[in-house]
């Protein structure tokens, strides 16, 4: 019996998978867990075109991305912060002022998605990566000056 799965399963396939099974598993496991459902030629079509429309959105919003992360990479962002001598900062730019300042720069972007290893202690010209989405990673500058 084919059936199409609409969840996950483990051992058997991921969702959208058209997959042969048998009658029993379907009708006591999969069935009444709307884990699957029967596989016909309407139902096959249905879940087809489900996938091009996810894949269709997927592709406009990695356009999307891509545009932000040309915008991100060619504007430079600037913090001030006070420093001591050797170019060395009273303190650190972490990640919540990189954030203020691509705000303030026009960019609206979650900490959770900027890649800052260690904070910056250091005057100078730093590398901060954002992830804008799975498979775009902008890589934005940041200049620290002295305050």
């Amino acid at each position: 019996m084919q059936v199409i799965l609409q969840k996950s399963v483990s051992h058997l396939g991921l969702v959208g998978d058209v997959v042969n099974v048998a009658a029993g598993y379907y009708r006591n496991f999969l069935g009444p867990r709307n884990l699957a459902l029967l596989a016909n030629p309407k139902s096959i079509h249905q879940v087809e075109h489900q996938k091009k429309v996810i894949e269709a959105k997927k592709a406009k919003e990695r356009t999307v991305a891509e545009a932000i992360k040309a915008k991100i990479e060619a504007s430079p962002v600037t913090i001030a912060h006070a420093a001591g001598t050797g170019d060395k900062l009273f303190g650190s730019v972490t990640s919540q002022e990189v954030v203020m300042a691509l705000k303030a720069a026009g960019f609206a972007v979650d900490k959770k998605l900027l890649k800052l290893e260690t904070p910056i202690k250091n005057l100078g010209e730093h590398l901060v990566e954002v992830k804008l989405h799975p498979d775009v990673v902008a890589q934005v500058k940041i200049n620290v000056l002295k305050k």
